[in-house]
């Protein structure tokens, strides 16, 4: 059992994060279904008003410019849930190509407040329930829940216990600094049931098919734990060890500090690395990071 996860069921608690870092894209208009269509990695026609999914935004060449969860608010209104930082490189691209379409896009995360639910618990009380907009469950064992709210909620933990919880799950955001440097295979999209590849043609399409359907995906995400004694923080570079030497490993895509040398992060790795190679962080002579197994196949 996961450390979250040991620690919520232990207690009935019902945690309440502040999401401070992320933020609402909201796309709406006659023709923001078709649009979305041709943009995003899932199959947003399959969805239904009150669906949600997990999906990616690349650009031509198949790098991911975001990764979030898709919400279809109604037929014509759509919600982008994500790393604040990363909603301007998509926010760039959607506009470059809508401006043939009936769409709109808003950045609606200044007028809306988005609190992170975390509890071992099917039943919970709310808080002020007459201003909630939606409750979306993007998560079991523990449950795990994305509230937006019109007014601000008082929270009871921190947004450092929900990237904890999202790391356990092996379930990426990214942030602008490392958009277009990744197809989304290399970030597990896949596993989360984010790409649908039957589809038909989006931004991106061939590259992600190509790597596929030709066996060419290098890399993928895995999670990692242990010491460290230089920040550790999301663009850090890890080392695997080779025999004698220290070679490049990856980049860190999330991180947490549990404490001043006890680390947690998601860091894109060869895909075919030993579960056993030694890592550490770049430049770290006394730290140590195992690579843990994933929580899901990989498809």
């Amino acid at each position: 059992m996961s450390k979250v996860m040991s620690e919520l069921t232990s207690t009935d608690q019902t945690l309440l994060c502040p999401l401070a870092s992320y933020g609402l894209l909201s796309v709406t208009g006659d023709d923001a279904r078709s649009f979305l269509q041709g943009q995003l990695t899932a199959n947003v026609n399959a969805l239904k008003p009150g669906d949600l999914c997990y999906s990616a935004h690349c650009e031509p060449t198949g790098k991911t410019l975001s990764v979030f969860w898709l919400y279809c608010h109604s037929d014509n209104e759509f919600w982008l849930i994500l790393k604040h930082s990363a909603i301007a490189p998509s926010l760039a691209q959607f506009e470059k190509y809508g401006v043939f379409n009936k769409v709109t896009f808003e950045d609606k995360s200044s007028d809306l407040n988005l609190i992170g639910l975390v509890g071992s618990s099917e039943t919970f009380e709310l808080p002020n329930e007459a201003d909630l907009i939606a409750k979306l469950k993007v998560g079991s064992e523990p449950n795990q829940f994305v509230l937006v709210y019109k007014s601000e909620i008082e929270s009871n933990s921190d947004e450092k216990l929900w990237d904890a919880l999202e790391i356990e799950r092996v379930r990426p955001q990214l942030i602008s600094e490392l958009t277009q440097q990744f197809v989304p295979q290399m970030l597990n999209v896949q596993a989360w049931d984010g790409i649908d590849f039957k589809k038909g043609c989006y931004i991106g399409q061939e590259t992600v098919a190509r790597m596929r359907y030709l066996g060419k995906q290098k890399r993928a995400l895995f999670r990692v734990s242990g010491t460290a004694h230089v920040p550790f923080e999301v663009g850090a570079q890890v080392e695997r060890k080779v025999g004698e030497n220290w070679r490049r490993g990856g980049t860190i895509i999330m991180a947490v500090n549990r404490t001043d040398t006890q680390v947690d992060g998601l860091v894109v790795l060869p895909i075919d690395i030993e579960i056993d190679t030694p890592l550490r962080l770049q430049g770290d002579d006394d730290g140590l990071l195992e690579i843990h197994t994933l929580p899901y196949q990989l498809g």
